[in-house]
């Protein structure tokens, strides 16, 4: 008649059940159980007064027992606020804190303590993997582009060589600007004291 909810079970009912022998919800239940079992025998203790008392006819003692049932039903439904109070008084008594570790789960604990450490283990040592090959990448793009600013450098230099050889090209075929060229050059080669030595190694 008192509306009671099923066992479930659970890891907080379990945990409670290590710790005080009965869990929450077996209380709740026994509790609720309890409470109809005392409204249901005062009632009937009550009907079955009457009956020794008055002298009823059996019209009488069906109207009797009908009134009684109901209220025990009533009794019932009446009492389901306090027991919601009960309940809440029930649960925060017999709560286990997370912090409260039973003898039994000790060993579990640290089994799961080393396995995180050895996954916290394995994923730094990925991590390092990942910043090495990272590393390595910026080194290979660095030098790639050291590699790649030199070779602009020499495409320079041989540029601005091939319009000086087009510009000696072209004055080739006038005599009179070619031996001004051999002039400069004789000047420039006398001007240094290097290639004073194969000044006449040049123009043989």
């Amino acid at each position: 008649m008192i509306r009671t909810l099923p066992w479930s079970g659970g890891t907080d009912e379990e945990y409670e059940t290590q710790l005080f022998s009965f869990g929450a919800q077996r209380l709740k239940i026994a509790t609720r159980q309890m409470i109809e079992q005392k409204i249901t025998l005062g009632i009937k203790d009550m009907e079955a007064y009457l009956r020794e008392s008055l002298d009823l006819n059996e019209t009488d003692k069906s109207t009797l027992t009908k009134a009684c049932d109901k209220l025990v039903r009533l009794y019932c439904e009446r009492a389901s606020p306090s027991l919601e109070v009960i309940d809440c008084e029930i649960e925060r008594i017999l709560k286990v804190p997370e912090n409260v570790l039973l003898p039994g789960d000790e060993c579990q604990v640290e089994q799961m303590t080393d396995a995180n450490y050895a996954q916290l283990k394995d994923e730094v040592a990925l991590l390092r993997k990942r910043v090495e090959r990272g590393a390595l990448m910026e080194a290979l793009l660095t030098a790639e582009e050291e590699e790649l600013c030199t070779v602009e450098k020499v495409c320079e230099s041989a540029k601005k060589d091939m319009e000086a050889l087009d510009l000696v090209f072209k004055n080739a075929d006038n005599s009179e600007s070619l031996k001004q060229i051999q002039n400069e050059t004789r000047f420039l080669c006398a001007s240094t004291s290097f290639m004073k030595e194969n000044d006449n190694n040049i123009f043989k």
